[in-house]
């Protein structure tokens, strides 16, 4: 098998790697810049203890 082959192999696993990780990034800064407001809007709700 040439290497050529066998890094195409393994190119679908680090796409979907490197999406989750770009996604868990993503998630993470929104988290830092609006989760007092998230906090606040389950404290209203009454849900902020169910998690």
């Amino acid at each position: 098998m040439s290497d050529l082959a066998r890094s195409q192999k393994w190119l679908p696993y680090t796409a979907l790697f490197l999406a989750g990780a770009v996604f868990t990034l993503a998630v993470f800064l929104g988290w830092m810049r609006f989760g007092g407001e998230i906090f606040l809007t389950l404290i209203e709700s009454g849900l902020a203890y169910c998690f």
